[in-house]
Parts: structure tokens; sequence; C-alpha cells
């Protein structure tokens, strides 16, 4: 199956969140380790490399999916 997305590069503010949520689970946006702009979130969504739950402010919380750890691990 090929992604929709196969023609997408993860670029570097991307992939520092993208990183980071590698460990799994939910994690809050405003505990981010990394400065993670509403831009840069609402592209991750937008190419289905993140969910999101919790309405979308500081205190939502976003999960790396499967598509997202494929397009992290792809070759730059």
């Amino acid at each position: 199956m090929i992604s929709k997305n196969a023609d997408r590069r993860v670029k570097a503010s991307q992939r520092q969140v993208m990183q980071y949520l590698r460990s799994g689970g939910w994690n809050i946006v405003a505990k981010l380790p990394v400065a993670a702009t509403t831009g840069t979130l609402n592209r991750l969504t937008d190419y289905g490399w993140i969910e999101r739950r919790g309405g979308g402010g500081p205190r939502s919380e976003i999960k790396l999916t499967p598509a997202g750890l494929a397009a992290l691990q792809a070759p730059i």
C-alpha cells in the first residue's frame, strides 16, 4: 500500500516533535520539550502523522500514528 503522503518529507521542526512522540502514548502539547507551533501541529495532523484530542489548546494531547512513524523512519 502506498501512503497518500509518500511525496512529503519531514521537515526539521516536524522531525523534532515526532522524535519526542516516538515514546508512545498521549503527550500534553504544553509539556513538549521542543517548540511546536500551531502551524507545525496542524500540518502533522493534516498529513495523518499525529492524532490530537482535547480541543487544540495548550492542554490538548497529541500522539504519533503508525503513518507518522513510517514517515519519520523514511530515508532523507
